[in-house]
């Protein structure tokens, strides 16, 4: 699955990421982030796992998105 960062808790370690079309933030915990230098508004990857909470993100990778290639200016 593919979402968004929108909240992070740092004191706390953790946040919600959101999905395009979807009401509900996910939670995730930063022990299940695999990348560093996330932020507010990076785009992530991730797996769902329900818990007795409720659904939570898993296996979190930032989505790295290819920069469109740009021609030099001579």
């Amino acid at each position: 699955m593919t979402g968004v960062i929108t909240a992070y808790n740092k004191q706390r370690g953790f946040g919600l990421i959101s999905q395009l079309m979807v009401a509900e933030s996910i939670y995730f915990d930063i022990s299940e982030c695999k990348a560093r230098g996330l932020y507010i508004g990076s785009s992530v990857e991730f797996d769902t796992q329900i818990t007795k909470r409720g659904v939570v993100a898993k296996n979190i990778t930032a989505l790295v998105k290819n920069k469109p290639k740009m021609k030099a200016c001579l």
